[in-house]
């Protein structure tokens, strides 16, 4: 294993003096994991074995297991695992169905009463579990020298570029996925045994984006801004035991490598300016007329500028800060509904947003996609104006719904929008291919079904019967958890009339849920996100899982979020048949 800054992987762990006979860690310190489910929360040192309190904590129906073959590691030198409580080493076993945690013990033989620091091996496959660098939060770890190379300042050519729009990869980035842009990517980067990770997603213009390391959410996020074929490299001090967001990210080069490395402490000056700023902040829920909107528009803006002229940083940071600060400041979401339904509303975000459809250098985020309603204007132009009206029209397409496209006039972004719409229509119909033939299972998509009928349209099928509507998804833990402990209920009923239908939608990985529906006994369908949520507005609810029971007559008899046991269950659908 690797021990140097530039692969994060490191081996630590703290010791007492020499002489006591035994030692207890009770807040403890990582450098670093892959794999984050497994924990070490306490560690005890005496000279017959070093004892490990563990726990996994993870959905019940995954399994794990501790290799009889686990060691630990210290100065290269290996102890070997000698026992175990609570789990038997080499069989599999499951976390508690309430808490989704497991606790166990593992022994080893003894570490030396010098002992520093530590590595728990299972193994050396890449999913076997492993820690690096164990070790007392009261032991300070060494700080190694940054290579010179991730100190660079500005390249010449280091300026923030216009938008200019095209799906080349780009690295390690939370990004707007333009396919889908009301909703921001979250690209959770998993670091591998030497705790390196190469991630290339695409990304359609220059934006600030974000990496997220997944395996050491203690370091969180570090900011970066990216543009189309463009990539930066980010070094991250595992040695450091600093847990403050973003303190492991000590070096960036490539792209744009200072305003990642100056952008952080700039960011949080920032911060402190708007603290000390935010009693005279407008508080936008309680407008309700234009003109007061306008005044707190502009006195938003007047704040924030002056905060910005106090920065201390480059001349690219303010830039960038600029920029935003003549992006609108009025955050859509908090605005009264009795306002934004006004005319009066709806023409002050015409008059006022559309400034921004002129500016190349404009901050794109979630604050323009729910503002570009009110930008799909015929008689609008600008490279922005082009991206309002795609970041209004695509989702609707992809939601299945029968729209036109608009006028794009950029050929990069209209060529991107009839890709992604070729791409959406192709896939459609590789998954009803898919499904054909099978009778138990229905693919439907929005130009079959109306969101508000697909409820009456599917129970038709089943007039005179009892019917169970289990709404699932299959990265829903509970829901599966709950299909498992039916089965037996399932039988025990078998000979009444009753239909169980289980609905998931696009949220589930289509190939997933085909692999998992052959040992669900019932009827299946995987719906658009447009159809299965309008199921759950009508019964009021948004949470998964959520059941239905409905009786021969197609009365509702029952409905609930979240499992209520297969007694109850059983007691409902009893109830219904009757």
């Amino acid at each position: 294993m690797k021990r140097t800054i530039i692969t994060f992987v490191l081996a630590v762990a703290a010791l007492v003096a020499m002489g006591q006979t035994k030692v207890v860690w009770e807040d403890l310190m990582k450098s670093y994991s892959p794999n984050p489910q497994f924990e070490i929360n306490k560690v005890e040192l005496t000279p017959e074995k070093t004892t490990l309190y563990a726990s996994y904590n993870n959905s019940p129906t995954s399994w794990f297991l501790i290799s009889k073959e686990s060691y630990l590691e210290s100065d290269g030198k290996k102890y070997a695992i000698i026992g175990s409580d609570s789990i038997t080493l080499g069989e599999q076993h499951h976390t508690d169905e309430e808490t989704w945690t497991k606790e166990f013990v593992l022994y080893f033989k003894p570490l030396p009463p010098d002992t520093k620091e530590f590595d728990f091996m299972e193994g050396t496959a890449p999913n076997d579990f492993k820690v690096f660098s164990i070790h007392e939060k009261s032991y300070t770890m060494p700080v190694t020298p940054v290579p010179e190379e991730y100190l660079a300042d500005y390249a010449e050519d280091d300026v923030m570029e216009d938008l200019k729009y095209s799906d080349q990869p780009a690295t390690m980035v939370q990004y707007v996925d333009l396919k889908n842009p009301a909703e921001p990517v979250d690209a959770k980067v998993r670091l591998n045994d030497d705790g390196e990770a190469d991630l290339s997603l695409p990304i359609c213009f220059p934006q600030v984006v974000y990496a997220t390391l997944y395996n050491i959410p203690w370091a969180s996020f570090c900011v970066l801004y990216l543009a189309p074929g463009k990539e930066v490299t980010v070094l991250i001090d595992m040695l450091q035991d600093e847990s403050g967001i973003n303190s492991k990210f000590v070096g960036f080069k490539g792209y744009f490598a200072r305003f990642d490395k100056e952008f952080d402490s700039t960011a949080e000056d920032v911060e402190s300016g708007y603290k000390e700023q935010k009693d005279k902040y407008p508080k936008w829920e309680d407008i309700h007329d234009v003109q007061t909107l306008m005044d707190a528009c502009k006195k938003q803006m007047s704040i924030d500028l002056d905060i910005y002229k106090g920065l201390s940083c480059s001349k690219t940071i303010m830039d960038y800060f600029f920029a935003e600060a003549y992006t609108p400041p009025l955050d859509l979401m908090y605005v009264a509904d009795s306002l934004k339904q006004t005319k009066g509303f709806k023409d002050y975000i015409r008059q006022y947003y559309t400034k921004n459809l002129y500016s190349p250098k404009a901050v794109f985020g979630n604050g323009f996609v729910d503002a570009s309603k009110y930008y799909v204007m015929a008689d609008a132009r600008g490279i922005n104006a082009d991206l309002a009206r795609y970041c209004y029209y695509l989702p609707q397409v992809l939601d299945g719904k029968d729209v036109p496209k608009p006028l794009i006039e950029d050929k990069n972004l209209s060529d991107l929008y009839d890709k992604y719409v070729t791409e959406y229509k192709q896939r459609v119909a590789s998954n009803k291919e898919k499904v054909t033939g099978d009778d138990h299972i229905h693919y439907l998509d929005m130009t079959d079904i109306s969101p508000d009928s697909i409820l009456s349209t599917i129970l038709d099928r089943y007039k005179g019967k009892t019917a169970l509507i289990d709404i699932w998804a299959t990265w829903c833990g509970p829901c599966r958890v709950a299909i498992d402990q039916m089965k037996p209920m399932k039988q025990e009923l078998e000979g009444k009339d009753i239909v169980y239908i289980y609905m998931t939608s696009s949220t589930s990985e289509f190939d997933t849920w085909k692999d998992l529906i052959p040992d669900i006994h019932g009827e299946h369908y995987y719906l658009t996100e447009e159809q299965l949520n309008h199921i759950l507005q009508q019964y009021g609810e948004q949470a998964y899982p959520t059941y239905a029971i409905y009786n021969s007559k197609g009365e509702r008899t029952y409905l609930t979020t979240g499992f209520p046991g297969v007694e109850a269950m059983k007691k409902e659908l009893e109830k219904a048949t009757k």
